[in-house]
């Protein structure tokens, strides 16, 4: 399988490219603002709070329910307690623009009319 190399882009750098898309707002000002919004999506999320964000996706805690399973090595059964985990669902929009795919809306075609 041929390795894929992908590059990381940093809070940094968004707040650079946002505040070049605005050239009448302050780096500073746009570092605060994006700081601000990510506080907020952290405290929305850690409060069991379904977030959606336009054009990125859904993120929201989920329960997992405790469960038995397996040591590999020895084979031994052990139990795994309930926990939480962060769950994401992107965007369509996302989906698509990332995939390259786009669903091609099909028309459904009418019952054929009975002959008398």
């Amino acid at each position: 399988m041929a390795k894929t190399t992908t590059t990381t882009v940093s809070t940094s750098q968004i707040i650079a490219a946002v505040a070049n898309k605005f050239t009448q707002l302050p780096k500073k000002i746009t570092k605060e603002v994006i700081a601000e919004f990510l506080n907020t999506v952290e405290e929305e999320v850690s409060g069991g709070s379904k977030l959606r964000i336009d054009k990125i996706g859904i993120l929201q805690v989920k329960e997992r329910a405790a469960r038995m399973g397996r040591n590999p090595q020895t084979g031994e059964e052990i139990k795994i307690p309930a926990s939480k985990k962060i769950g994401f669902r992107p965007a369509k929009s996302l989906k698509e623009q990332v995939t390259g795919a786009r669903k091609v809306a099909t028309k459904a075609k009418a019952p054929a009319k009975k002959k008398k």
